[in-house]
């Protein structure tokens, strides 16, 4: 069942829309019965004009019940609108303006007339314009000029007059002598000179006196008019010269555009010191004038008038004064602002505020607990080792693992000629050697320079556990009730947090296409045991091209210390990934290949003698 009756369109009525039912349908291009006005124009007239390749489509035709409600509207409405023309061109009468009467009377007589006839408002059959005026002084025509009126209704019945005599302009005045029209001695006055004016005389409009022009009255007013004509000819060359101007050339309406080849470019633009493009002509000198502006801008010091090219700079001089310097009364450190010092004053509190909500963590300042919060979530490793691959959530930490890549042992110990890649090298070296300090045992006297060298001893020797592990994610920690804690949350996830890996996401569609935890039996790969599910995934990544999150699952009843002592040691050469049984051949090597990497940077490469070497750093 159709939802709109539709189906006969477009032989439908055009004002009703319904269909034609037994021939009662009139064409829209003939005339209303009782007005002589064509259907289709008085529908444009009092709707609106719609294009012709639209127009030819709709429906021609219309029904009689609207086709007499339409012609009862158009009556009414030229009824109307004559009627506010009319009382119009009365008050322009009253202001001596006669010409919009006198065009009503010439243009729309017969209206007029049935008008006049319809609304009782005129007693005489055929009514003129020189009627109404005789009967001027009735309508409170207060301030009214008779005389400009006296002139200017002469000027107009001398203008349609002489118009109709124009052919014969050009034979004689006698043929001229011939014109008929009436005029009072007003308008004979005003062809008089200065001397011959007499001041006395009285102008009206009901005078009886006429008398015929003389022939130098009547040559002067063909001068006249045929200097209108002329002044009229002139101006419709000039329009029509215009017309054609601006019909030959293809320039749109609107305001006239700069360009010859219009507001768009060729090419689109791209500006050379930013990402900006467009393809707009006016948008590129906007935006050279954009860096324009920020290149000549200065920055002023509000203490000592010194002048700097960007705000960073003028910032940070002007924290050198005094007035403006921020200083924590604890702990004596210069802030920038009193928002800083209100966020570092938090880090004095004994009281830790912020609580994690997805673990036990707890910091006394906001910005500690967003930074953990990256923790939770797998969004924000998007920082890309650009040699190995390895993704890093923060900068700092690539920045770290990029100083693995680089041969260079710019950091040197400051108690032994020992030099290192790395900061983390260098530190560890420094504690381990030079600190000295050891981690004891409470149940034997054997020491250890490491904490889970510590933890796996007393577990391997003295089978006491120091570390829980979580047997879904593989996490470990040094009590029960924190690892309890855990678990409540793989029993309990958020939303949007995975209930194995333990990971946040920002949408349903990360969620679906996470990564999740994989479960296998061993570390192993290219003949190589990994250990750990960290160096196994690493490896994945940077030899392979594979992303992986793989786990071992720990064996129930079995310390972790012990499943460390059980599984083999990986010795490996981290400078060419060698692997070696045994970590004897281990320490061989890495002599031999660290007293090569020592002479490739200390011997100049115009030279072949060897350089003295360095102490290995193992």
């Amino acid at each position: 069942m159709s939802v709109f009756n539709l189906a006969k369109l477009p032989a439908v009525c055009l004002v009703c829309m319904k269909p034609d039912e037994g021939g009662t349908m009139l064409p829209i291009e003939g005339e209303f019965p009782n007005i002589n006005r064509n259907i289709g124009d008085a529908l444009i007239d009092i709707t609106y004009h719609i294009p012709k390749p639209k127009c030819d489509q709709l429906p021609r035709s219309i029904c009689k019940v609207c086709l007499e409600e339409l012609e009862h509207f158009v009556a009414y409405r030229s009824k109307l609108m004559l009627t506010l023309r009319f009382m119009e061109a009365l008050l322009d009468l009253r202001d001596s303006k006669p010409q919009p009467l006198a065009n009503l009377f010439q243009t729309c007589k017969p209206e007029v007339d049935e008008f006049f006839k319809k609304l009782n408002l005129c007693n005489k059959e055929d009514a003129a314009f020189e009627d109404l005026l005789k009967e001027l002084s009735a309508y409170e025509t207060t301030g009214t000029q008779e005389s400009i009126v006296k002139v200017e209704l002469l000027e107009l019945a001398i203008d349609v007059v002489d118009e109709s005599d124009t052919k014969n302009d050009e034979k004689s005045d006698a043929g001229s002598e011939g014109v008929d029209f009436k005029y009072d001695s007003a308008c004979e006055n005003d062809f008089k000179s200065d001397d011959e004016w007499e001041s006395n005389e009285t102008l009206s409009v009901e005078s009886p006196e006429r008398r015929e022009p003389t022939r130098r009255t009547l040559r002067r007013r063909k001068r006249t008019i045929r200097d209108r004509k002329i002044s009229t000819a002139e101006k419709k060359s000039k329009l029509e010269a215009s017309a054609n101007i601006e019909s030959t050339s293809k320039k749109k309406r609107g305001r006239p555009r700069i360009h010859p080849d219009g507001t768009f470019l060729k090419e689109p633009w791209s500006c050379d010191k930013c990402k900006f493009k467009t393809k707009y002509r006016l948008a590129v000198e906007r935006h050279k004038a954009v860096h324009l502006k920020r290149e000549n801008r200065t920055y002023t010091c509000s203490e000592c008038a010194e002048v700097f090219k960007t705000y960073e700079e003028m910032r940070t001089h002007s924290m050198n004064h005094p007035q403006n310097q921020v200083v924590c009364e604890v702990c004596g450190t210069s802030l920038k602002n009193a928002y800083s010092l209100k966020a570092h004053m938090e880090r004095h509190e004994d009281i830790r505020k912020y609580c994690c909500e997805y673990c036990d963590y707890a910091s006394n300042t906001k910005l500690a607990l967003q930074a953990h919060m990256s923790i939770h979530t797998k969004n924000g490793w998007n920082k890309r080792c650009e040699v190995c691959g390895v993704v890093f959530r923060t900068t700092s930490r690539l920045k770290r693992h990029m100083e693995s890549h680089d041969n260079e042992r710019k950091y040197a110990c400051e108690q032994c000629p020992v030099r290192f890649n790395t900061t983390n090298a260098l530190r560890n070296h420094f504690i381990r050697v030079h600190l000295a300090i050891r981690h004891a045992c409470d149940y034997c006297e054997k020491t250890f320079d490491q904490k889970i060298a510590l933890r796996d001893h007393i577990e391997r020797i003295h089978h006491i556990q120091c570390t829980f592990i979580c047997d879904i994610c593989v996490i470990t920690y040094d009590s029960r009730q924190k690892l309890e804690a855990h678990k409540q949350r793989h029993s309990n996830p958020k939303p949007m947090e995975c209930s194995v890996c333990l990971t946040l996401h920002l949408n349903q569609t990360d969620f679906d296409k996470h990564l999740c935890i994989t479960y296998r039996q061993d570390y192993q790969c290219c003949n190589k045991d990994l250990r750990n599910h960290i160096q196994y995934n690493k490896h994945m990544m940077v030899k392979h091209g594979l992303r992986t999150n793989a786990r071992v699952k720990p064996i129930p009843g079995v310390l972790l210390g012990e499943l460390r002592a059980a599984r083999k040691r990986l010795e490996q050469c981290r400078k060419c990934d060698i692997a070696f049984p045994s970590r004897a051949l281990k320490l061989q090597h890495l002599a031999i290949c660290n007293r090569q990497n020592e002479l490739q940077y200390t011997v100049p490469a115009d030279s072949q003698e060897p350089a003295a070497g360095l102490s290995s750093a193992f």
